[in-house]
């Protein structure tokens, strides 16, 4: 695992990272690595 750094994002957006949460375990960095994984995914383009 790589060194972990900070990022500022708002309280509002930390909020809505949260809500994002398929478990009550998975960490920020998975949730944000999962939300790119969907975006540039092929399969999601019109």
């Amino acid at each position: 695992m790589e060194e972990p750094t900070t990022i500022q994002i708002e309280k509002k957006t930390r909020k809505r990272l949260k809500d994002l949460r398929i478990t009550k375990r998975e960490t920020y960095d998975e949730i944000i690595n999962r939300l790119m994984k969907n975006a540039t995914d092929p399969k999601n383009k019109d």
